[in-house]
């Protein structure tokens, strides 16, 4: 990070914007309009010194924020790169992609609760299911023959 202190660039700075408005005038005396396409370029090519230098000192600091972010990215307080709304498309797509219901809802319990069934072996895997089909409204098929109650 640099801080211009010694007044060079300030000094090209006044330089060029002098240079500006020399050209502008001049065109203004050749009866060329302000409204001109010309005339408002060299208006917006005028350079304030402050927001030059604060532009400066604004990038170096971003680049320090930024140096400072990777360092630390791997940090067991920084926030993940992956949003849940990923993590959401993409169970989408693994249920999506399931041979039938029982595996699809699997896919989702794996997800919901952060479980690596194939790193289960067939025992445990076996208890879970139970464990699910047993207490889980998921897994439970609705009474009657789906068309309602008579009345």
């Amino acid at each position: 990070m640099e801080i211009y202190v010694d007044n060079l660039a300030a000094m090209q700075i006044h330089n060029m914007n002098k240079y500006i408005e020399f050209t502008r005038a001049k065109l203004q005396e050749k009866g060329t309009s302000t409204a001109d396409h010309y005339m408002k370029t060299l208006e917006a090519a005028t350079i304030k010194e402050d927001d030059y230098f604060a532009n400066l000192l604004g990038n170096d600091i971003a680049g320090i924020a930024k140096d400072i972010k990777e360092a630390h990215k791997k940090d067991s307080n920084t926030g993940s790169d992956t949003t849940e709304i990923d993590e959401i498309e993409d169970a989408f797509e693994q249920v999506q992609k399931a041979d039938n219901a029982t595996q699809a809802q699997m896919i989702m319990y794996s997800k919901m609760f952060k479980i690596n069934f194939s790193k289960m072996d067939p025992y445990e895997f076996k208890t879970f299911t139970d464990i699910l089909q047993r207490y889980s409204e998921a897994f439970k098929t609705p009474k009657g023959n789906g068309r309602g109650k008579k009345k």
